[in-house]
């Protein structure tokens, strides 16, 4: 790799990092509650812990699953922080780097699109195809990751990297829609009375002092 193209990741990376920064800055300042990063901290273990067991299967990555649930009941902050905080938590057990800052956007993207489309995501057939995707998109933005170690860059090369992981992707938007289908009414109602207690509430108590 010469010079030019290493400075030209080096500050891809970069600007990466620093979306990633602003978004948290931009959630310190709207002055979180306590009850809301303890929520937070719970959601993120709960991915941890989904994901952790299975890491050894290629594609089955469970976390997506609690990350898009997530997004669709606590929002679009929400999602997004806790799908980057999950893919930075299970590189502290599986190992950190410069890759971990690909699945941190792609998780943090996932869910913070989840929220966006919470709305339509209520629609069981729209939510399994949107799980599906996102198998494939995760895929996509990881697959990133790997182009700096292709001795010559092109478009043939890009596309290889791409097809390679297809049957890894397609295990991961297999395991979304699955889960998606068979467990989002249960989910539904955890992630729902949990909003209820460790948020609303909150919020009628502060409204009534």
């Amino acid at each position: 790799m010469d010079y030019l193209t290493l400075s030209i990741w080096i500050i891809f990376i970069l600007l990466i990092i620093g979306g990633i920064i602003g978004f948290f800055r931009i959630f310190e300042n709207s002055n979180p509650r306590v009850e809301n990063l303890v929520l937070i901290a719970i959601l993120v273990a709960i991915s941890v812990m989904g994901t952790l067991p299975t890491a050894a299967i290629p594609g089955l990555q469970l976390a997506s699953f609690i990350i898009i649930m997530t997004g669709i009941i606590f929002g679009r902050e929400t999602g997004f922080i806790t799908g980057v905080l999950t893919a930075l938590v299970i590189g502290l057990f599986l190992g950190l780097g410069y890759w971990t800052i690909f699945q941190m956007i792609a998780w943090g993207i996932m869910g913070l699109s989840a929220g966006i489309l919470s709305s339509k995501l209520e629609n069981a057939y729209i939510r399994i195809v949107f799980g599906f995707m996102w198998g494939f998109f995760y895929g996509w933005i990881t697959d990133i990751s790997m182009l700096p170690f292709i001795s010559t860059l092109n478009i043939t090369a890009i596309l290889g990297v791409f097809a390679a992981s297809i049957p890894f992707d397609l295990v991961h938007g297999l395991t979304n829609a699955i889960l998606l289908a068979l467990f989002y009414g249960l989910f539904k109602r955890i992630f729902t009375r949990a909003k209820d207690k460790f948020i609303l509430s909150d919020l009628k108590e502060s409204s009534v002092k």
